[in-house]
This record gives structure tokens, sequence and C-alpha cells, in this order.
């Protein structure tokens, strides 16, 4: 085993007096993927720092840029994509393995839980109820008799007492607006 001779025990006390403050850094430049490789980084540009000559670690020290120098190369590697040694060693094992699934194909529906988004309306039917719940009643009285209910003009005409075709043009109008106002959602 080869003894550390004086200058390596000197860059790796700066690097443990850094470390923590490394670390942190770490964490922000990886982001939101600082749980799958900030770890990582750190090791990865501490090593690629001290593959570097003995006397170039020294100066790096002695200028005071080791936590920015250590930090620079964190960055590099993280940012610089697919030529760097952080993708060829980590990243590119990340999230593109495959594990083994120990549970069942059969996907046949249970009666207790509904077919998924069976229940859910559209986005259209939202702007379709929430236009209609904002007319005036006697739009609301037409929509609710002629579209949902299925009554013909005839009825509806007996029923309230209201002339045949203003109940025609008025359904119209406001059939008419209600899907100007919801077209966008088609």
């Amino acid at each position: 085993m080869n003894k550390l001779t004086e200058d390596e025990k000197r860059v790796r006390k700066e690097l443990a007096k850094v470390f923590p403050q490394l670390k942190i850094n770490a964490v922000k430049v990886c982001g939101a993927g600082a749980s799958k490789w900030s770890d990582d980084l750190l090791q990865l540009s501490v090593e690629i720092f001290l593959e570097k000559e003995t006397d170039y670690q020294i100066k790096v020290i002695e200028d005071g840029k080791l936590e920015n120098w250590v930090t620079f190369v964190m960055n590099f590697q993280l940012k610089r994509g697919k030529t760097t040694r952080m993708w060829h060693t980590h990243r590119k094992f990340i999230g593109s393995t495959r594990e083994l699934f120990n549970g069942t194909y059969d996907y046949k529906q249970n009666e207790m839980f509904p077919e998924p988004f069976a229940d859910e309306i559209s986005d259209l039917q939202m702007c379709i109820d929430k236009q209609v719940e904002d007319l005036n009643p006697f739009q609301k009285m037409l929509i609710q008799e002629k579209v949902y209910y299925g009554n013909s003009f005839v009825d509806i005409s007996k029923k309230y007492d209201i002339p045949y075709t203003s109940l025609q043009q008025g359904l119209k109008r406001t059939l008419r607006n209600i899907k100007e106002l919801c077209k966008h959602l088609t």
C-alpha cells in the first residue's frame, strides 16, 4: 500500500473541510434529479479532481478555488449530456432498466372497481353544464324540456302557453351560443 505524501494528505484534509458544502452544491446542481444521482455526481467529481496532478490540486487549494472547481465539474458532468463520464457510468442506467414483474397480467374488471375514467365527465360536458347553469330561466326551461326530457315543441307550447316559433327560435339561439362558447374544447 502506497503511503500518502504530505501534499496528498493536505489535499484530502481540504476536501474534508469543503465536503459538506459540496454535498449541498451537488443537490442544487442536480435539481429534481438529486435523489437519483447527486451522491454519484459528487463522488465522480471528487474522483476527477483527485486524478489531477498533485501540484495542480495544491494550486487549486491555494487559490481558494477547490469548492468552485469541484462544483464546476459537477455542473459540467451533469449538464453536458451523453459525452461525459457521469452519463456513461451512472445516468445511462437509471430509468432505462427493466425490472422483473411478479404480479399478474389478468386485466378482467373487478366488480368493486369501476372502469377507469368512466365516471368522469369530459371538459366539454363540464363547459356545457356551466353554460346551461348560467342561462336565464326561459333558456334553461327550453334546454331541460327539449334536450334533457325530449318533449316536442307542441307539448312545451301547450304546457307553458308560449308560441311554437318562439320556442324553436329560442332553442336554436341558445344551442348556438353554447356551442360557440364551448367550441374550443371540441
